[in-house]
């Protein structure tokens, strides 16, 4: 069905927001009170940066709603994340994550853009997410909606294999108060408060603070190699965590035809973390346990204006400032994003958006030059980005074709297109095929133009060094890096009974290019007799392709038990090059149940299983494989009173512990274990 006019989706959006300001936060239906049809009824707005719904979406989407972040408890986005077909997410230590769509997981996986409400949280650096900072109050959460595929064309560069957009609450939602509190093993302790209220007529707000500490996770020697095991087990492996945020949000009505929001948050982080560092000696490695000191905060303002009853105006402007302290890498960094974006109708077929962008980043770096180094302590680099959007529909309430392309300009690659392609076609009501071709490409980041990692020293006389000397492997920057980049064709169906049953699956075939590969480029032999040292650049020539199979099919057995079946199959050739990061798990598969024991209590359970993966060693000395792995978490609300909640969780069960992600570099490999936490809600 196609959408309604800018005026028919705009307005009824200020008369919501104005007649709600008085009234207290109102209690969200939990997922098993809403009827299949009305969960793909969710308003999505990703997939076009317009309002849809989750059935008509042309695109593989998936959306993770507020009250089920709350019903599960989860403390943090990306444990969140972790049942959506499709996606590989891997916890690294008590801190860290991995998170990642249709492959090339990481650390920093270079390949997932992740928005929080609009605002890009992705890290120039090394390409990818800070995963630990990126952070809110959960119970303030109205959706996260994920696609998986290329979202360039809308969204921009490095949405190559997906875009995550965390999307929070309209503060006419979240008036009154609310306060949690909790504890358990490895979620040690955590707390949150939050209130919002009317501040005058069209005027609502709210504030919150929140802050967690959060055990070691243990290492377990049977993953590394007895010699290794046997050093680290001398030195301290703490990676315990804590953190403190604060926000605030405001939400206004400007006349009849305009609305503003303003948000911003701060916060404050210290993390324990145990590192490998290159020594000279035998044997040829150490661990330190280092204190890493992370802090920031950013402002969003967004405003919008009706121009008439089909024509829209979108302003939007964020500063963000991140800080790092640690002993091997730390940064100082001002990012200030610009948006504007335009919407309107011609005629009854054309809906068309248009905008453009740019986006400034001072980076002021701070490294340690025995293993991390750089050809300049402070970097500058600026985005320059234009896009265009065309929704046409071909027949009325039956077949529509969507034409979007982005065209930037990065001071890392100069000039990227990237253009997408999208039929969507509902032959019955309940029956909806789509289809997408697109081109997106992954830009370079500092590391792999700057910078210089000593990623290693092989002992003399090994297996990869039968020279007589230590042999410092050095990866080096590349100012000749160019993007990386993929084509790729998907095509997906969605199915909905009326009451009983339904079925969202995606099929995709994804080419790659010019990705990330070493190359070596030369041996200094003039440190001798102390060490040599290998330069391995950073190049383009690695190639591959991958496909897969992703599905998520709901059945509605009564009106107290609901399951969901999730699962992904993804096969990769990377016979021309190894791909950088962690190859996919083959198979992904999440079961889940919710049961209404009674009005009051209801009882969530999710069995998992991920597939065997591999680490791929940057310079392919030494690729490490991840076993496969399963588990199941288990959750319990109990409403004692209207305003008051008891919760308990569990995580993990019935496997042990094990290990989920081993880092390419610079880290140890943790054991993610079966942990347990209770939770005290309130709402007034």
């Amino acid at each position: 069905m196609r959408k309604q006019g800018m005026a028919k989706l705009w307005f009824p959006g200020v008369l919501f927001a104005c007649s709600h300001a008085v009234e207290a936060a109102s209690q969200t239906p939990s997922p098993i009170d809403l009827s299949l049809q009305e969960l793909l009824d969710i308003e999505v707005t990703t997939v076009s940066r317009q309002a849809e719904s989750l059935s008509s979406a042309a695109a593989a989407i998936y959306v993770i709603t507020g009250e089920e972040i709350r019903q599960r408890g989860f403390q943090s986005i990306p444990q969140a994340l972790r049942d959506v077909p499709g996606l590989h997410v891997a916890q690294i230590d008590a801190q860290k994550w991995a998170v990642s769509s249709r492959g090339f997981n990481g650390r920093f996986n270079n390949k997932m853009l992740v928005l929080i409400d609009g605002r890009s949280v992705y890290s120039p650096e090394f390409s990818g997410v800070y995963w630990e900072v990126q952070d809110t109050l959960m119970a303030d959460i109205e959706r996260i909606e994920v696609i998986r595929g290329p979202g360039a064309a809308i969204w921009g560069a490095n949405a190559v294999n997906g875009v995550i957009n965390i999307i929070s609450r309209h503060s006419a939602d979240t008036q009154g108060g609310y306060a949690e509190i909790g504890a358990g093993d490895y979620q040690q302790a955590f707390a949150g408060f939050r209130y919002g209220g009317r501040l005058a007529p069209g005027l609502t707000g709210r504030a919150y603070v929140k802050a967690f500490k959060r055990d070691d996770l243990a290492f377990d020697p049977a993953d590394v190699n007895p010699s290794t095991a046997a050093l680290i087990s001398q030195t301290e492996t703490d990676n315990s965590w804590w953190k403190q945020q604060a926000g605030a949000r405001l939400d206004m009505t400007l006349g009849t035809t305009a609305t503003l929001r303003l948000s911003g948050a701060a916060y404050d982080s210290m993390m324990d973390q145990t590192v490998t560092i290159p020594t000279l000696t035998d044997p040829y490695i150490d661990y330190p346990n280092i204190s890493s000191v992370s802090r920031g905060w950013h402002l969003l303002g967004d405003y919008t204006r009706a121009l008439s009853a089909d024509s829209q105006l979108n302003l939007k402007v964020y500063f963000d400032h991140a800080k790092r302290d640690e002993s091997l890498f730390g940064y100082s960094r001002d990012t200030l994003d610009v948006e504007m974006s335009h919407h309107f109708e011609i005629g009854a077929r054309h809906e068309l958006l248009w905008g453009m962008g740019y986006r400034h980043i001072d980076n002021e770096l701070d490294t340690n030059m025995s293993v991390i180094d750089t050809r300049g302590d402070n970097e500058s680099t600026n985005l320059w980005s234009l896009f265009v959007q065309d929704q046409i529909t071909l027949k009325p309430e039956m077949l529509w074709l969507t034409l979007a392309t982005r065209f930037e300009h990065h001071a890392y690659s100069d000039f990227e297109w990237q253009p997408t392609v999208r039929l969507s076609w509902q032959p019955a009501e309940r029956h909806r095929f789509w289809t997408a071709v697109s081109r997106a490409v992954r830009t370079p980041s500092q590391l792999e133009h700057e910078y210089f990692i000593n990623a290693g020293n092989l002992a003399p006389l090994s297996a990869f060094n039968p020279t007589g000397f230590v042999n410092r492997l050095i990866l080096q920057g590349n100012s000749d890096f160019d993007s990386e980049v993929v084509k790729s064709i998907e095509a997906g169906y969605r199915y909905a009974s009326q009451h009983a049953f339904s079925l969202d699956t995606a099929v995709f075939y994804n080419d790659y290019d010019d990705l990330r590969s070493n190359q070596v480029t030369e041996t200094d032999f003039s440190t001798l007799p102390a060490y040599i040292t290998t330069f391995s650049a950073f190049d383009n020539d690695a190639s591959g392709k991958n496909y897969g199979l992703e599905l998520s099919a709901n059945w509605m057995i009564n009106q107290r038990l609901k399951l969901r079946l999730n699962y992904s199959y993804i096969e990769s050739d990377f016979s021309e090059g190894q791909p950088q990061n962690t190859d996919a798990p083959e198979q992904l598969v999440s079961l889940f149940a919710n049961w209404r024991i009674s009005d009051d209590i209801d009882l969530t359970a999710t069995w998992r299983y991920v597939d065997r993966n591999q680490s791929i060693d940057p310079v392919q000395v030494d690729n490490q494989t991840i076993d496969a792995y399963h588990g199941v978490d288990l959750g319990l609300n109990w409403q004692l009173t209207p305003d008051l909640q008891l919760s308990v969780f569990a995580r993990d069960l019935f496997y042990g512990s094990h290990v989920e992600y081993k880092a390419e570099l610079l880290s140890i490999p943790y054991r993610v274990e079966p942990s347990f936490y209770g939770r005290l809600t309130l709402e007034y």
